[in-house]
């Protein structure tokens, strides 16, 4: 079972919950569809300029002392957990799904069994492209108009157009973040025509074995954090309450008190150690509960700003050393001038200069430079 960081909660998770409410009855496929400080030392922290200020909440549901007691939780993850991750990140890791991959050949297992289009293949993987060491975010059907390419399919997605503004405002793209999928190439359509067509047994089967794509996905990146942004694999639910035996699908599940709470679930995921932050699906904010934009939006720039301005110092410093190593290199060309001249001088006069600048010793290091252009060659035929 799932740990919080936070103490014991005096909120419950059941029907008083008004977003998981209303959420039972909308379809989010809709057509339009560092090391680490703690808490008060005065060690200084190199990564508190990285974050925002905590946000100053009003009450929340059921909390009678109108006190907002997971607040630090949140806190907690963005100036511990967040700066410790940045300070040992040295070279992020690509995620990418390579065809010999398991997971691609899971992925194509169940696109063929169950009549998936290929753009709607390319597209699971071109979400789940991404930083391993970024946080990742968890979606469910994040567009119906998986069939189309995959910018167009984007620019028709109100969740997907959503994150790339956010996450560009905070100095990332889509491709820097994994994105997932709860239930990977279903779409409401199929699940509901698989149902009528099959019955509820051919159903359970096609969710079972989509959300195994997931699962597999998770034990494949390990997330250090997940922001979770769909409450509907829980008990209960309309639309999916029928995947009801499956605890990682339920310790997955947000709720949108616990996204107003700041709360952030700790989970261990055969091992490893994930805090999954609790999040409210883009799509239902925006159609169902707008007054909770910022709410949602705050909670991604408490999570990804660091991120971001991590990656943009970064680019800054590469685009550094590629400006020295471009005047490194006019240096060295010029030098090489100057010494096949030098050459020609000596030659002439019969003579050169002594001590340092003696004529073998001008000889000797372009033999030197001569190698090194020769291996640098080498490399990049090889590369």
């Amino acid at each position: 079972m799932p740990r919080y960081i936070s103490h014991a909660s005096p909120l419950e998770d059941g029907s008083g919950d008004a977003l998981e409410g209303l959420l039972t009855d909308l379809s989010l496929t809709d057509a339009r569809e560092t090391g680490t400080v703690e808490k008060g030392s005065s060690a200084f922290n190199p990564f508190l300029a990285l974050l925002s200020p905590a946000p100053v909440t009003g009450p929340i549901e059921k909390n009678t002392g109108g006190f907002n007691p997971f607040l630090p939780y949140l806190v907690k993850l963005t100036r511990d957990v967040i700066p410790q991750q940045l300070a040992e990140l040295q070279k992020p890791r690509r995620f990418i799904i390579n065809e010999t991959d398991d997971l691609y050949l899971q992925g194509r297992r169940f696109q063929k069994k169950w009549g998936i289009s290929e753009e709607g293949f390319n597209n699971w993987k071109s979400l789940l492209l991404g930083w391993v060491e970024f946080p990742a975010i968890l979606l469910l059907n994040p567009s119906p108009w998986d069939h189309l390419p995959f910018d167009e399919m984007v620019d028709e997605s109100p969740t997907l157009s959503w994150l790339q503004k956010t996450l560009k405002e905070l100095q990332l793209q889509l491709e820097d973040v994994i994105i997932l999928d709860t239930f990977p190439m279903l779409r409401d359509k199929l699940r509901d025509d698989t149902l009528r067509q099959m019955g509820p047994a051919r159903r359970d089967e096609l969710a079972r074995e989509s959300f195994a794509l997931t699962r597999a996905s998770l034990a494949l990146i390990q997330p250090r954090v997940l922001v979770s942004c769909q409450c509907c694999t829980r008990p209960g639910n309309d639309r999916w309450g029928f995947f009801n035996n499956d605890e990682l699908a339920e310790q997955l599940c947000s709720s949108g008190v616990r996204a107003r709470s700041r709360q952030v679930r700790e989970l261990d995921l055969s091992g490893h150690k994930m805090h999954v932050v609790q999040g409210m699906h883009p799509q239902y904010v925006m159609e169902r509960e707008p007054t909770q934009k910022e709410v949602l939006v705050e909670l991604f720039t408490q999570v990804f700003r660091p991120f971001g301005m991590w990656q943009s110092r970064r680019a800054a410093m590469q685009q550094q050393l590629r400006d020295a190593g471009a005047v490194l290199l006019r240096l060295v060309m010029l030098l090489q001038q100057q010494m096949k001249l030098y050459g020609q001088l000596c030659a002439q006069s019969g003579s050169g200069v002594e001590g340092l600048l003696a004529a073998e010793h001008v000889e000797e290091l372009r033999k030197q430079l001569a190698e090194w252009e020769d291996g640098n060659k080498l490399k990049r035929k090889e590369g």
